[in-house]
């Protein structure tokens, strides 16, 4: 029982000396603000203290320190001081200064009026706002117009849609455009069986689209992500007559790369149209392929008839369409780099 007593006179003890030190500081610090301040002791009562002040004031009064004292200690008026006083007995929020108030925001009606929705709607088409936040601020922010509370705006505004950033898009050049158009109408009537359509194409591993559902009350699914990001390039060809084997490349494609590729893929290329006589070779105008060697080597050693490709023209590939189905096929299956393909 003795040790217990001793322990708690210990702790009073500690507990005065750390509010003496937090005294002492709360006096420095009021020096220090009020070095330069002087202010009468006939100023008037309704001068306004800082949160700093009321705290220092707030924790003497508390002690039993008179007002006169904490005044004069301050450099303060004591009628403002005993003014605080008094309001922070029947106040509970005297001792918060109005500067420095924070919470909710202002109640106002619960459910917009036409003159709102007008507003909103009007706001909406011409892209002015950006967010609920956003609109609920401007409607307050007009006085001919009754205040409003942040949940009306919020519901209205998802009833109506949601706020979503644009995808970007790439718009076609008029340069292009008509190459587009020459292309097709030259070739409308063409036969592509005999085409080998060629490409190379860039799987992300740290990429997902896929979706999965989601049960409300459990953990959201988690991907793994590989740091640094991984991606890997390929190189593949299909036609009508089938397709060539995948041909994984290492760092960036330059020309020299390509035309290796070339090489180690000629015979199986040439398998595909085996007794088809005239066959196309189809490439697009990355740099890599346009060197005049790279052409010349397919002239020579894979076909004479290479099928001209127009810029920005990736829709006219069929194989585009086979590297979407790869890629939700490989982000399905989540490969590593030790996985193979």
């Amino acid at each position: 029982m003795m040790e217990i007593e001793t322990s708690k006179n210990k702790m009073i003890q500690t507990g005065k000396r750390r509010h003496n030190q937090l005294l002492e500081q709360f006096q420095k610090d009021i020096n220090t603000k009020t070095k330069k301040i002087k202010v009468s002791i006939q100023s008037k009562p309704t001068y306004h203290l800082s949160s700093l002040e009321k705290s220092f004031v707030y924790l003497n009064s508390a002690l039993g320190s008179e007002p006169k004292e904490i005044a004069s200690s301050i450099n303060r008026d004591p009628r403002s001081i005993k003014s605080f006083i008094q309001n922070a007995k029947t106040d509970s929020n005297a001792f918060v200064s109005q500067d420095y108030k924070k919470g909710r925001w202002k109640k106002g009606n619960s459910k917009l009026d036409q003159r709102h929705k007008e507003f909103l709607n009007r706001w909406i088409q011409a892209g002015t706002i950006v967010s609920a936040r956003d609109a609920y601020l401007r409607l307050n922010s007009i006085q001919s117009v009754k205040s409003i509370s942040y949940n009306p705006v919020r519901v209205y505004l998802k009833s109506l849609g949601k706020f979503v950033k644009p995808g970007l898009k790439p718009e076609v050049s008029t340069k292009n455009k008509s190459a587009r158009l020459k292309y097709c109408l030259k070739f409308r009537n063409f036969n592509f069986q005999k085409v080998l359509f060629s490409d190379e194409s860039i799987f992300h591993l740290n990429t997902n689209y896929q979706k999965s559902f989601h049960f409300r009350g459990q953990k959201a699914p988690k991907k793994q992500k590989f740091n640094p990001n991984i991606k890997i390039m390929v190189w593949g060809g299909v036609s009508y007559y089938g397709k060539t084997s995948l041909f994984i490349i290492n760092g960036t494609m330059g020309s020299n790369k390509y035309l290796n590729l070339l090489k180690r893929k000629r015979r199986e290329i040439l398998n595909l149209f085996r007794n088809r006589k005239i066959w196309f070779f189809q490439q697009d105008g990355a740099p890599c392929h346009r060197p005049k060697r790279i052409k010349t080597y397919i002239k020579r050693w894979l076909t004479s008839r290479i099928l001209p490709h127009p810029s920005q023209s990736p829709d006219m590939n069929p194989i585009e369409l086979i590297w979407a189905q790869m890629k939700r096929m490989v982000e399905k299956r989540g490969p590593t780099r030790e996985m193979s393909f």
